[in-house]
């Protein structure tokens, strides 16, 4: 009986799980550049949803940093005073300088981290029309064109 591994049995293993942690680490950093993006979300203290979506985000790529808020910060109540009413919500994250309000979903948030638009301030989400708006410096709200 061989109560041993030989070098070739234990090598295996190992050069398929090197291969599979290489795949994962392509697809993870292909989507927006080298590492993944860190989103810190603040939320208020009556904010049920926040709890899925930062795990969709988590699920999607995304390192998320979440705070429970008694007053969001100021650069986080100037996005939300530009957002139109009907687009504010209890959670906003922030990620490489934009704001994002509401559940956006995260491929919405990697284009804009793809393009980089310089007068973008923030994404949002639109709740009745359930899309995802931009939201510029100046107020106005730019909507997605259809494709």
């Amino acid at each position: 009986m061989q109560f041993y591994l030989t070098k070739a049995e234990v090598m295996k293993p190992i050069a398929l799980s090197t291969i599979l942690a290489g795949i994962a680490l392509i697809g993870l950093t292909a989507f927006v550049g080298t590492s993944r993006p860190t989103l810190e979300l603040s939320y208020t203290n009556d904010c049920q949803d926040s709890i899925d979506w930062q795990n969709r985000l988590e699920a999607e790529g995304f390192d998320v940093r979440a705070a429970q808020v008694s007053n969001l910060s100021l650069s986080e109540q100037q996005a939300m005073m530009i957002t139109p009413a009907a687009m504010r919500d209890c959670k906003i994250g922030r990620v490489a300088g934009y704001s994002v309000i509401g559940e956006v979903p995260s491929g919405d948030i990697v284009t804009l981290l793809r393009r980089k638009p310089a007068d973008v301030i923030a994404l949002a989400l639109d709740g009745p029309a359930q899309e995802t708006v931009a939201i510029h410096y100046d107020g106005s709200v730019e909507r997605r064109r259809s494709e």
